[in-house]
């Protein structure tokens, strides 16, 4: 009982937070799609920047995750185990026309749609470990673009789509680099002995915003940083908190920046600025919720058409 009302709590003071939160929105709503098991096994979601009660897209009894935007925003790629192993597949925005776009019998996983939206990115260890592979979207083409005995992961284009960001551990040690997709040509951006991960690209090209553990700091957890884009210099902590954030996604105007953050050993998810100001919590359903990315318009779309299938947040697992 003492659970049930702290919950109800949590919820009646969340509700009266985004309330708020929306009435002293300066912008329209825009559209974050991401990944959650609160339904018992982990789906793809929308919601908009008000909170507003998410949408079950995906509603398959495997696990989806790691949602990523097509540039014109009428298509979302994601990863999932539904036909046995990790492969890449895509809907329609609204959840429907789900398809498989790789079959390999290893892992194919973390997508990201490139800005010409007639490729993919996304790491596999199809060669034996983990490296970034480019798929065309036009004749399902696989180009390996990474090729190193430690892993590369988490792939993210730069805004003009000649150049891929991801992290990799074959320092021994996971640091941040990107490729030039044409050339190959790599390029290290982070340099220290803890771990640098998760980068996302600014929509201005000029920034990339990661998860990074520093020694200098009291808990040594995963904050977010900030670099620059073009040398990794600049390098400035966006939060500080006992806890891990990590995961970020650029709002598509470059003022805001969604992540997951570890609360009650789990993951919810917050809004801040990108200068790490005016922090708030967008997600937090008494599950896991992860991995948001945001719709590639600043605009937002209809959460709840009729074709959707709502997951009503109240029938929530027992923790």
């Amino acid at each position: 009982m003492r659970i049930l009302l702290a919950y109800q709590s949590s919820v009646f003071v969340m509700f009266a937070l985004l309330i708020g939160s929306a009435l002293c929105q300066s912008h329209p709503p825009a559209t974050i799609a991401f990944a959650s098991d609160v339904s018992g096994d982990w789906e793809i979601y929308l919601t908009d920047t008000t909170g507003k009660q998410p949408t079950n897209l995906t509603r398959n009894p495997a696990a989806d995750y790691y949602p990523t935007w097509a540039p014109d925003g009428t298509q979302i790629a994601f990863f999932s185990r539904r036909d046995g192993n990790h492969e890449i597949y895509v809907m329609q925005a609204d959840g429907t026309d789900q398809r498989r776009l790789t079959h390999h019998p290893t892992t194919d996983k973390a997508p990201a749609w490139a800005p010409d939206g007639k490729r993919i990115a996304f790491t596999s260890n199809r060669n034996g470990h983990f490296d970034i592979y480019l798929l065309h979207l036009n004749n399902g083409e696989v180009i390996h673009l990474t090729d190193n005995p430690f892993e590369d992961e988490a792939p993210a284009w730069a805004p003009d789509g000649n150049t891929v960001v991801f992290h990799s551990k074959r320092e021994l040690n996971w640091d941040i680099y990107v490729v030039n997709v044409n050339s190959r040509v790599e390029q290290r951006l982070t340099h220290q002995p803890l771990m640098d991960t998760y980068p996302a690209w600014a929509p201005d090209g000029k920034r990339i915003v990661y998860a990074a553990m520093h020694q200098e700091v009291e808990f040594a957890d995963f904050d977010l940083y900030i670099m620059d884009a073009i040398d990794g210099g600049n390098k400035q902590a966006l939060t500080d908190t006992p806890t891990d954030e990590a995961v970020p996604a650029w709002a598509p105007d470059g003022n805001t920046i969604a992540f997951q953050f570890e609360k009650d050993g789990r993951w919810v998810i917050h809004l801040m600025r990108a200068d790490g100001t005016d922090r708030r919590e967008l997600i937090n359903n008494g599950a896991w919720a992860a991995q948001p990315k945001w719709f590639s318009s600043s605009d937002a779309l209809p959460i709840a058409p009729s074709a959707l299938q709502i997951q009503r947040w109240g029938k929530i697992r027992a923790p």
